[in-house]
């Protein structure tokens, strides 16, 4: 009997020795180890010390030192890769994938800092563009006074710069609407140096400064309301009304009706050369006028007799800012010019021995004379034959 109990005893002890076993072993693997550790060792480099602020750890005779001090002490890069769990060591500055995500937030925020400045500046890019094109609006609200305002300062000095007598006092006024623009321009001879009146003033000093206003109305209205307007005028005598000029579809009409039979008398002598004379002082800006380029160059000749009469007009567009050649020019435009010059024809030739002459003539590109348009008395001819 005390056999058995010493048996079950001993099987009992057994028992507890191994549940005691395996409770430490347990334990042991689930809970830390803690253990003492030495701070302070130093770490020498071929004779340079490399410890810095993080020091180095002795742990059970092994020496534990921080990574990043020991690789940048040797010009390497470590990254904490924290989606694959690693340690990630790179020469240079060089990034590993997966490598330090606040090195890349600052990246990235240095990079949208560059992009917002970029588009700052793009801003305030527009926004001055935007001025420019509210200053171009502001074009549309110009009026007509506006206009004449400036058409009085270009041409203050008009009496000297066109007629050589800084005496001419001259008054310009313009009226009219989008559709149509009237000057009127009177000149006063009171204290001139050289001239009585309109009538001593040669057609052709007169023409220039006509041509020069309505250059200038062109230049004032262009890109406004009043782009498309027609252009007319009148310049007066101021002491004598009968004494004056109209501008009318290309063309001028002289009033000296104080002596209308003399100038009756004169047109008997009236020549082709003065007709000729006549139509290129009335077309010198024809390019602006017409084609809306002042680089294209025109000459006009004039041939024939009281029977017929043939213009010969060149176009030269070598200076030319829109237009190559003759096949550029829209068929309307040329239509326009060239009824302009017809028109100015029959109104010169009028009363003459010239008028009831057949008014014939071509248009030719200067370089290219296969460039052509040809006016058989009724209509026009286009050839583009190269």
């Amino acid at each position: 009997m005390a056999s058995f109990y010493k048996k079950v005893l001993l099987g009992l002890g057994v028992m507890l020795v191994l549940i005691m076993g395996l409770a430490a072993n347990t334990y042991a693997a689930l809970t830390p180890q803690w253990v003492e550790a030495y701070q302070g060792a130093k770490i020498v480099y071929n004779g340079k010390e490399l410890t810095g602020t993080a020091q180095p750890y002795i742990v059970n005779s092994t020496t534990l030192v921080p990574l990043r001090m020991l690789m940048d002490s040797f010009g390497k890069n470590v990254v904490w890769d924290s989606v694959n769990f690693r340690v990630v060591i790179a020469d240079g500055t060089s990034t590993a994938a997966g490598g330090d995500k606040d090195a890349q937030i600052t990246a990235l925020q240095n990079k949208v800092a560059e992009l917002q400045n970029t588009i700052d500046t793009l801003n305030s890019k527009i926004s001055d563009l935007e001025d420019d094109d509210s200053d171009s609006d502001s074009d549309s609200d110009i009026s007509v006074s506006d206009i004449e305002d400036d058409l009085i300062d270009a041409f203050e000095d008009a009496g000297e710069d066109y007629f050589d007598d800084d005496n001419i006092v001259v008054s310009i006024e313009l009226s009219g609407d989008d559709d149509e623009l009237e000057y009127t321009i009177e000149i006063n001879f009171e204290d001139a140096d050289d001239y009585d009146d309109l009538k001593d003033v040669s057609e052709s000093d007169i023409k220039s400064f006509l041509n020069a206003v309505k250059s200038e109305i062109n230049s004032e209205i262009n890109d406004t309301d009043y782009d498309d307007a027609d252009i007319v005028g009148e310049l007066i005598d101021d002491d004598n009304s009968n004494y004056y000029v109209e501008y009318e579809d290309g063309s001028y009409t002289y009033s000296w009706d104080e002596d209308e039979d003399e100038d009756d008398d004169d047109d008997d002598d009236t020549s082709t050369s003065d007709i000729e004379e006549t139509l290129n002082d009335t077309f010198a800006y024809a390019g602006k006028n017409y084609f809306n380029d002042d680089g294209i160059g025109v000459d006009i000749s004039l041939s024939g007799d009281e029977d017929d009469l043939a213009f010969t007009i060149e176009l030269d567009f070598e200076d030319s800012a829109d237009y190559a050649d003759l096949r550029a020019v829209s068929q309307s435009k040329l239509k326009s010019f060239l009824n302009a010059v017809i028109s100015t024809i029959v109104s010169r030739t009028d009363d003459t021995n010239y008028e009831d002459a057949e008014i014939t003539g071509t248009l030719v590109d200067s370089d290219t004379s296969s460039y052509n348009v040809d006016y058989n008395g009724s209509s026009f001819t286009f050839s583009w034959n190269a």
